[in-house]
């Protein structure tokens, strides 16, 4: 398992793209965001991180019905979205 970057590495490698670059890994992130049912708009007032990465860990830890999900069923979806 390869080691997962630190936020701070992270943009420090983003900073060095070309702006054709930058523009791909923008329109790449939207995809992203897009197909996890997310926007940018979701993003504009998150103040920490840490608290948002908790708050998508817990919407997607129930199912819409509002039962729980079992360990399982949250990391199969998982193995499905890579």
């Amino acid at each position: 398992m390869q080691d997962q970057l630190s936020y701070e590495d992270v943009l420090a490698l983003a900073k060095t793209l070309s702006s054709e670059q930058l523009a791909k890994l923008i329109c790449a992130l939207s995809q992203f965001l897009s197909e996890h049912g997310s926007k940018w708009e979701d993003l504009k007032d998150i103040g920490d991180i840490r608290d948002y990465i908790e708050w998508v860990r817990f919407r997607d830890s129930y199912h819409p019905d509002g039962r729980r999900k079992s360990p399982q069923e949250f990391l199969l979806e998982l193995q499905e979205a890579e």
